[in-house]
């Protein structure tokens, strides 16, 4: 087994094997967000100059022109930086850590705690990205140097961006005998991609463990659970939660993709 790049132990003893992004993978996830960036950009200054012909053709007066134009240009100028400001913050906190370029590159931005991405953490992460970006790509620096591949704005936000797992989603091979909980269970959309991981490689593999050590991970998995998802106790067994957590994942899982 590989070694992990990154690895998080929760308080429950629990361990999270991450694996880090890579420089060459979030190069790539850069790219596709800025052309995606400066595609809006150039829409916008296209807006702005027909906008700009129609006042050179309707308004009279060179006073009222001239003041229209100086409203064009800073309101130009502030829908800019809004949209390349903002197009990362909304986009990896809507989408989990993820923008249209990390999605393709199948990467998300996640705290260095193992949770999904906080609106200020998104915020502190690419309010920086000018300055790892483009004042001597200060940011590659610090993710060739870093052992965890970092930017400045990975630092200062305590974020940190790994690869996205994508495990087998058949159920085929796992045995499940919980009913489906209700809808009310718990809120599956706390769960990250790697809490799934985790749950789906216990149910996998529990068979093959003994009976001691079994038992005790799935304790040690179900306090985790129970913690993050606050669900209300129906006194069923470690196991069966567990695999009533994995219902409610897969319930909301073929929600969404409908």
């Amino acid at each position: 087994m590989e070694k992990p790049d990154y690895l998080i132990s929760t308080p429950e003893n629990v361990d999270l094997h991450l694996e880090l992004a890579g420089v060459g993978n979030r190069i790539w996830a850069a790219f596709i967000d800025i052309v995606l960036i400066y595609l809006s950009l150039l829409f916008v200054i296209i807006a702005a100059g027909i906008a700009a012909a129609v006042i050179e053709q309707v308004v009279p007066t060179r006073d009222s022109k001239s003041m229209l134009y100086m409203y064009l240009v800073a309101g130009v100028s502030l829908l800019c930086f809004a949209i390349y400001t903002c197009y990362f913050i909304l986009f990896e906190k809507l989408w989990q850590g993820q923008t249209p370029g990390k999605r393709v590159a199948q990467i998300r931005v996640i705290e260095a705690t193992g949770q999904p991405l906080n609106w200020a953490a998104s915020i502190i992460r690419n309010l920086v990205r000018f300055v790892d970006t483009f004042l001597f790509m200060v940011g590659v620096v610090f993710m060739i140097f870093d052992k965890n591949e970092r930017r400045l704005g990975d630092f200062l936000g305590g974020t940190l961006v790994i690869r996205e797992r994508v495990p087998d989603l058949s159920s085929r091979s796992l045995r499940i005998q919980a009913e489906a909980p209700n809808a009310s269970f718990v809120d599956a959309g706390q769960l990250t991609p790697d809490d799934y991981y985790l749950l789906v490689s216990f149910l996998r593999r529990r068979h093959q463990m003994n009976s001691q050590s079994r038992f005790t991970l799935a304790k040690q998995l179900e306090d985790y659970f129970r913690l993050k998802l606050s669900p209300e106790s129906q006194g069923e067994s470690a196991e069966t939660f567990l695999e009533k957590v994995y219902l409610a994942y897969t319930s909301r899982a073929e929600l969404e993709a409908k």
